[in-house]
Parts: structure tokens; C-alpha cells; sequence
């Protein structure tokens, strides 16, 4: 049965161009030809299939002569064993057109035995050989331009698998070139001889093949053409057909040269047309799916392989018994769309691949890929054929992707509630893992909270939420008190939920995984736990999903901690600068804008709204006794690329004059030039001014007040000569005046410093 409605398909799986002929002589029907051959002979299906070859070839190939054709076909009947015609010159002309093509073929018909070891069907290859013959015919001429044309050529014979050689029978000498060097996986230095050639050949039957093609080559100046098995030197297996000629000069040869092509996979697809109809069951259930046929009316299934019990655990036997079956077994919520999908475009006669899943005997669910093919018989669908792929694992990576894509951009914005992004991300979770239940528990104190559980009964988290982590406290308070995963299979029967397992049955909750959510402080932050209403222990996928979840989770966890900590730390660093009047900015060379923090438009007395910064309107509200200054020192860092600290003095809109100390560093791109520079700028107006005020003080201190000390000195000299001043009075009248001067001073003094 297997034999009858899948040769066609194997047929057409071969890339050599191959007919099957019913064995009835002299006539040979024409019953099936592959994509292959009507490729090769530029006909359509229609123009050939159902006629005799006979027919055929006067047809469309009136050069052939059909009494060679009918002699190798009778040879096949007669002998039972494959039969090798002559290299065959074909010309293919097409009525309507006068179009004609030129090919040069060999041609192997091989016998094909029905039930009673009779030739039922000959199957007709043939092998292109038009571009070796055309070689040979255009050797000299190619040979003459090889130089030129050299890498062309060995690039073109490494694609076709062709390497050539050459037997200078003068010299003993031996020439592979380096694609017949790949083909025998021989190394690049390689030197063959005549003996180690040979040697190559699988043993001395093939040895003897060539040995006597050469010699009949030379002795008919002909070209031979033989198919060898070889081991390479590598110590691997392949077929090769060599093609030569001999030179000869004075009836003596004096060299061989030819090609040699890998013809090792057209010899497996010969060998695989060859196998018997057990092979052919063989090969259906070898393929990584489930092989089908259905009736295209009634979708009732006639054929499904044996891997269907692989993939979802159900026997050909229970498959086929239930007309239904397929629809059946369709997960619930995929069931409907999935057949009418396929009914709609069976209808339309149209080949499809859909996606849907399936339920297992156990339970479980399976994404299934299905191709199908919808077989026509007049213009009207008659029977389907498809294959059943297991794409599970590699759906649920998708969408853990996409899923997994979609939360960390809710958690790239840091206005995105938490609860929302957890909420979501456990729902998206429960979706690709249908019948499971998440739940995220924070840690806290030594206690378990939850934080997200979309499908928990409420009541039940609200009776965990508080309890202390430990050995005995289910799944999520011993993978929070052990750090590391826990997998409970049976809560009925697992000693960790203590007094809390009938807690759980109650709400039918029957397993339980639970890993802690470590953060890089190694710290556990919190606990996902999957929960089932079955008896269940994960699967290889499962276990993925859950060291995938707990990643993730990390970093929702720690990206909000960290942004919670950056936006406080920014909040310190604002107000610091504020306090402190201390600035920032950063300057764009190449695109001449400039960014300044708030505190810089305090300083400069400008509002943000409307003030536009960069380079000339900062040269503006310079000092003007600055601006060369600042310009220079500015200049001067971009091209030595060092870090400056300088002084300046700007003019706010108000008039009022500020002193800002300013420190700058320029940031370069990967080529070294300049790109950026960035800044900040200090406020120091209030210390300059107390300098100014220092130095006057110090001023008065060395100026007004030493002059009244100094006269006060030399009166108190000339009191003390009372022989040299009679009027004391008068002399006391100047200590008087003197030290209410330096009172005054001294009062002066002090308002300054104060």
C-alpha cells in the first residue's frame, strides 16, 4: 500500500531526471515522469505521461534511434538486471515552436519486480553528461585560455563536484588538480603516482574497471567513461565517474587527460529508487513528524505513521478507528478556526501550513506544524496528505521571546506601575503553559507576601500572605529559606508543606514549584511558584520557563529598586546643588547646542522656558573683559584635550555681575576628535566679595590705622620729657584727639569685617 501512493512523491524527491515505463514491449508506456525529467526535456506532464516512449521519442526526439532505445529495454526484460546504454546524442525539438536542444546523455534502465518476481516497471534515468562531452570537445581551446580563465574554472568544477587530471605518459607522471584533490579528500600536497591511484579504488574489481577502459581508450582512440567506488583518503566512501582521452602520437600514447565527478549523491538516489516497498515504510517513519493521509470529503484519515504514538501518545490504530478523531483531539480554544482553516482551503484546492495545538493522552499540549498537500483529481480536491511536526519547544521560545520583548519595554518606562508589569507578565506566562498557575511572592522581613497571582483564588493567597520562610512552609517559604529551587511534584505526599498541604488541596492546587528570586546582593528578593491541578513534575521545557521567569523577574525587581534609588540620589544631588548654587552643563561641538541643569539658569538669572543656550549666547553674557580670556582657555582644551579650571565673570539680564569658577573636560570620538565638552559652574560671588572686603580691611589695618598708633607713640614719648613742653594740657589734648581717631578706625575696621 505504502509502495502504491508514495513512489510518485519518491520520484520527484530525486534531482535525477527519471521516467517509469510499464514493461510491455515494444511499446514501454510512459506511467509517471518526475519534475526532474520534464525539466531536462522541456515538456509538460500532459505531453508525455499515458503515451507509449515509442511515440515520444519520434516525436519529440526523431534524431534517436528507437531501435537502440527498444534493444536495451528488451536486454532489461530478458536478463533482469540493470542495463547501460551507449552515450546518447539528444535532440529535443518541440512541434509548435521548431525549437531544438542539444544534449548529451547516458542512460541506465534499471528492472523494477512485482509480487511474482517479474519486471513489472523499468525506471529510466538519465545523467547529463552534456557539459563533460562539451569539455572534451572545447579542451584545446579552453586549454589555450586556462591561465586566464583558471580561478573561474576551478570554482565553477568545485560547484559541479568536477576535478580534471592529466597522465604525461613521457615523463611517469601524474597531474590532479585541487577539486579532484577535495573529491578523494586528499591533502593539497598530495603527489599521486600510478600506484597510489589505484589504490584508492575500493578494491580490485574497480581497479581492474579502469585499468581496462584506459586500455581500450588508447588502442581506439576513444573516450571511456566509467563510475568507480573509491575510499578517500579520509577513509569515507564515494562514487565517481571518470571521463578520458588519449593523445597519441606515432600509434603511441603519450598522454591521458579527463575529468572525474562526484557522483555520490545521484548513486544514493539510484539506490534509494532500488529499495523494496518495506524501505519505503521504513523511510515514512524515519521522518522527524507524523506522516498522514485523509480523505479530502469527509476528512476521515486512511494512513497516519507510527510516530504519531511519539508525539502525542496515541496508536495508529486508535487514530483511525474514530472518524473524528483529529477534530477531537484539537486543543478547545484552536479547535474551531483550525478546521475550518483547513476546510476552506481544501475546498480552494490550495497546499497550507497552519498552527495549532493538540491534547496528549496524558494530558498535555502539543503545538503542532502541519503542511498539507491537497491532492486534485479533475480539478476537484480529492485526497490529503500532510506530515505533523512537534514545534512545541520552538513556539514557546518564540513567544517566551515576544512576551519577554513586550514586559522589558513596559519596564523601560519607569511611569508603568509594578503591580501591572508583574500582573501582565504572570498572565502572559499562564497562557504559554495552559492549566499552570504563577504566583510572584515578595520577601520581606523573613516573611512571604504576594505581590501577583492572576489566577490564585484569592482566599488562598490571602492565607499565605505573612508566613515565615522555612523548611516546612510549602514550596515558595522553603526556596526562599533554602535559596534555590524546590519542586514539589505531590503536595499530598511532600513533607515541606507540613500543616499547609490541606490548605492547598482545598483549592485544588496539587504540585507546586517554586524558585527564590536572588538579587546581586544575593539576597532573596522574592519567590515565583508555578502551581498545577495535577500531580505534575516539570518537563526540560518547563524547567526552562522557570529559570527564564526568575531572570526576568530579577531584573524588573532590581530596575525598579535601582531606579527608586537613582531618582532619590538624583532628588540629593538636585538639592545639593541648589544649596550649594553649583551647576552643571554639556556642550555639543559638532552640533553647537548646549544643555544646562537647572541651577546653572538660577545662576545666570535667565528663565528655561525661553532661553535658548549655546556657544555665542554664552560668549554674550560674559564680562566683557572675560570673553578673550575664556575663549582662549576654551580653544586651548579642545586642542590639547586636557582638563581646565578658570575663573569668569558674567552679567545677568539684571545687570548684576556674578563670579563663577568653572571647571571643563572634553570627551572625544572614537576617531579622537572632539565631540563634547562637559562642565560645571560654581557660583563664588559671595566669597569674592568677602575677599574684596578682607583686603580692604587689611589695607586699613597697614594705612589708617598704624598713622594715629604712630603719632600716638611719639606723644606718649614727649609726655614722658616733661622738661621739653611746659603747656601739659595742650599735650594731653593731642593723646586725646589721636586715640578717638583711632577709634574710629578701628569702628570702621570692624564694620567690615562684619
Amino acid at each position: 500500500m505504502i509502495q502504491d501512493k508514495y513512489w510518485r512523491n519518491l520520484l520527484n524527491a530525486t534531482p535525477t531526471p527519471t521516467i517509469l515505463l510499464q514493461a510491455e514491449h515494444p511499446n514501454y508506456p510512459i506511467v509517471f515522469a518526475n519534475n526532474a525529467y520534464l525539466s531536462f526535456v522541456n515538456l509538460r506532464r500532459e505531453d508525455i505521461v499515458g503515451n507509449n516512449l515509442t511515440d515520444v521519442l519520434h516525436t519529440y526526439q526523431s534524431n534517436l534511434g528507437t531501435d537502440e532505445v527498444l534493444q536495451a529495454l528488451h536486454d532489461v526484460l530478458l536478463y533482469k538486471i540493470t542495463q547501460k546504454q551507449p552515450l546518447t546524442r539528444y535532440e529535443y525539438g518541440t512541434p509548435e515552436t521548431g525549437e531544438s536542444t542539444i544534449k548529451y546523455v547516458d542512460i541506465i534502465n534499471t528492472p523494477f519486480f512485482g509480487d511474482d518476481d517479474k519486471v513489472e516497471f523499468i525506471i529510466r534515468t538519465l545523467n547529463d553528461v552534456t557539459d563533460i562531452i562539451e569539455a572534451q570537445y572545447k579542451e584545446k581551446v579552453l586549454h589555450e585560455d586556462l591561465i586566464k580563465h583558471e580561478k573561474f574554472l576551478i570554482e565553477s568544477q568545485r560547484i559541479a563536484k568536477i576535478g580534471n587530471w592529466e597522465v604525461d605518459m613521457v615523463n611517469n607522471t601524474i597531474i590532479w588538480s585541487d577539486v579532484l584533490k577535495d573529491i578523494y579528500e586528499a591533502p593539497a600536497d598530495y603527489e599521486p603516482t600510478f600506484e597510489s591511484s589505484l589504490a584508492f579504488y575500493k578494491d580490485d574489481k574497480y581497479r581492474e574497471i579502469i585499468i581496462n577502459a584506459v586500455y581500450q581508450a588508447i588502442e581506439k582512440h576513444s573516450v571511456f567513461d566509467v563510475e568507480l567506488e573509491i575510499i578517500t583518503a579520509a577513509g569515507n566512501s564515494r562514487w565517481i565517474r571518470s571521463t578520458g582521452k588519449a593523445d597519441l602520437k606515432d600509434n603511441a600514447c603519450v598522454r591521458l587527460y579527463g575529468v572525474t565527478q562526484d557522483i555520490t549523491t545521484s548513486k544514493i538516489a539510484e539506490k534509494e529508487l532500488r529499495e523494496s516497498r518495506n524501505q519505503y515504510q521504513a523511510l515514512i517513519e524515519s521522518v522527524e513528524g507524523v506522516v498522514w493521509e485523509a480523505d479530502a470529503a469527509t476528512f476521515k484519515f486512511t494512513y497516519i505513521s507510527n510516530k504519531i504514538n511519539d508525539i502525542l501518545g496515541y496508536t495508529p490504530q486508535q487514530w483511525l478507528s474514530d472518524p473524528n478523531f483529529w477534530a477531537n483531539h484539537i486543543y478547545e480554544e484552536d479547535r474551531d478556526w483550525a478546521v475550518k482553516f483547513c476546510q476552506t482551503q481544501t475546498r480552494e484546492v490550495q497546499n497550507h501550513v497552519f498552527d495549532y495545538r493538540m491534547v496528549k493522552a496524558d494530558g498535555g499540549i502539543v503545538w503542532i506544524k502541519d503542511l498539507v498537500s491537497v491532492i486534485e483529481e479533475n480539478d476537484k480536491p480529492k485526497l490529503l496528505r500532510g506530515v505533523m511536526i512537534d514545534v512545541t519547544e520552538s513556539k514557546l521560545l518564540a513567544d517566551l521571546d515576544n512576551l519577554e520583548k513586550n514586559i522589558l519595554e513596559l519596564v523601560a518606562n519607569k511611569e508603568e506601575d509594578l503591580q501591572y508589569i508583574l500582573f501582565a507578565y504572570l498572565k502572559g506566562i499562564e497562557h504559554l503553559l495552559p492549566h499552570m498557575k504563577c504566583s510572584l511572592m515578595q520577601v520581606k522581613h523573613n516573611s512571604i507576601y504576594t505581590l501577583a497571582a492572576p489566577s490564585l483564588p484569592k482566599e488562598y493567597t490571602d492565607s499565605i500572605d505573612g508566613l515565615i520562610i522555612g523548611e516546612r512552609v510549602g514550596s515558595c517559604g522553603a526556596a526562599a529559606y533554602y535559596k534555590k529551587k524546590v519542586i514539589v511534584a505531590d503536595i499530598s505526599t511532600s513533607p515541606l508543606w507540613g500543616s499547609y498541604k490541606d490548605l492547598a488541596l482545598k483549592y485544588n492546587l496539587k504540585a507546586c514549584w517554586s524558585c527564590p528570586v536572588i538579587n546581586s546582593d544575593n539576597e532573596v528578593t522574592a519567590v515565583f511558584g508555578m502551581y498545577y491541578d495535577d500531580v505534575k513534575a516539570p518537563n526540560d521545557t518547563e524547567q526552562m520557563v522557570i529559570d527564564r521567569a526568575v531572570a526576568i523577574l530579577k531584573v524588573i525587581l532590581e530596575n525598579r529598586e535601582r531606579a527608586r534609588i537613582i531618582e532619590e540620589t538624583t532628588m540629593l544631588i538636585t538639592q545639593g546643588q541648589e544649596l550649594a548654587n553649583f551647576g552643571n552643563w554639556q556642550w555639543d561641538i559638532k552640533n553647537n547646542s548646549v544643555k544646562w541643569s537647572d541651577v546653572l539658569y538660577n545662576i545666570y538669572g535667565v528663565d528655561k522656558r525661553h532661553h535658548i543656550a549655546n556657544y555665542e549666547k554664552y560668549m554674550t553674557m560674559l564680562h566683557q573683559d572675560d570673553r578673550d580670556y575664556v575663549q582662549n582657555v576654551l580653544m586651548n582644551a579642545l586642542q590639547s584635550q586636557k582638563d581646565v579650571v578658570f575663573e569668569e565673570r558674567i552679567i545677568r539680564p539684571d545687570g548684576e555681575i556674578r563670579y563663577l569658577k568653572s571647571w571643563g573636560r572634553v570627551i572625544c570620538d572614537s576617531n579622537g576628535n572632539p565631540e563634547k565638552m562637559i562642565g560645571s559652574c560654581l557660583d563664588v560671588t559671595a566669597a569674592k566679595i568677602a575677599e574684596s572686603q578682607l583686603s580692604d580691611i587689611a589695607w586699613m589695618q597697614s594705612h589708617l590705622v598704624r598713622a594715629p598708633l604712630a603719632r600716638l607713640m611719639g606723644l606718649i614719648i614727649v609726655l614722658k620729657d616733661e622738661q621739653a613742653l611746659d603747656d601739659k594740657i595742650q599735650l594731653l589734648d593731642y593723646i586725646m584727639e589721636t586715640a578717638n581717631e583711632l577709634d574710629r578706625v578701628i569702628s570702621e575696621v570692624s564694620n567690615k569685617a562684619g
